[in-house]
């Protein structure tokens, strides 16, 4: 056999595939060290087994599974792939000049289509594992998403609800000199002297600090009580205010403070 011959009779892709003989290993290992062909065609086709698994990484169709099931099954039948009978030495027959080729053919045929099973198992895992990562993630993404609008429903409508009500007037506060840009609401309840806050467009507070709310009364600030840190985007019930002339907000040292600063002076607004 030449070496065009050695190469195309499928010896070269059962050693790939880990499918070689002992025998037939030897002989392709001592055949490659002398020969620049049996070593290109070596490597080009472990390359192209490799090609193969990464272009072909997508999940099976039933259809197709069940197909190469078959060519399996059929080339199993074909080649007698069951436990081989026992003969004695002294009747045993030469082998027919057809066997090794045939077997060979067979050899690279199951070759050729467990390689393709099993780059289509494995494209179908890694697909199928980036889908559901992929998936958790839009999942995650939605049920923030969603929190954060029936958050912002719900506020809306508590404001509806205090701008409906006779008994509560509603005080806008202005960005002072400094932060021209920035807006906040008082509800102040003349009946049951409630009072809520609203920082509408008021940035985070620094780490540390704290929105202290203020009540002008009779010219002095009372304190109204400090924003909760955690809830800049609610409505929140502030400290009780039997009158004012006044209400404003500062930035205060977490906790809040005794009498405001007023080089944080934010927002103000007059009843």
């Amino acid at each position: 056999m030449d070496i065009k011959e050695y190469i195309s009779s499928g010896i070269i892709e059962a050693y790939v595939m880990g499918l070689a003989t002992e025998e037939e290993v030897s002989i392709l290992m001592c055949i490659r060290k002398h020969n620049t062909e049996v070593e290109q065609a070596i490597v080009e086709a472990q390359k192209t087994l490799e090609d193969f698994a990464t272009v072909h990484a997508v999940p099976p169709s039933s259809d197709l599974k069940a197909a190469i099931w078959n060519t399996l099954s059929e080339q199993s039948i074909t080649t007698g792939s069951g436990i081989p009978e026992t003969h004695d030495s002294t009747q045993a027959s030469p082998p027919t000049t057809s066997a090794a080729p045939i077997r060979s053919l067979a050899t690279r045929n199951i070759a050729i289509a467990a390689s393709i099973l099993l780059a289509l198992s494995l494209g179908a895992n890694a697909f199928l594992h980036y889908k559901n990562e992929a998936n958790q993630e839009v999942l995650a993404r939605t049920l923030a998403e969603q929190q954060s609008t029936q958050l912002t429903l719900e506020t809306l409508k508590e404001k509806w609800s205090m701008l409906q009500n006779p008994a509560i007037k509603t005080i806008t506060l202005a960005g002072v000199a400094q932060h021209p840009d920035l807006k906040a609401h008082v509800f102040w309840n003349t009946q049951t002297t409630d009072v809520y806050l609203s920082l509408e467009n008021l940035p985070a507070a620094p780490e540390g600090m704290q929105y202290q709310l203020w009540a002008i009364v009779d010219g002095k600030p009372v304190d109204a009580g400090v924003f909760p840190l955690d809830q800049t985007d609610r409505i929140n019930n502030m400290r009780q205010i039997p009158k004012a002339q006044a209400f404003a907000v500062t930035l205060e040292t977490k906790g809040g403070n005794p009498t405001p600063n007023l080089a944080q002076l934010y927002v103000m607004g007059n009843i």
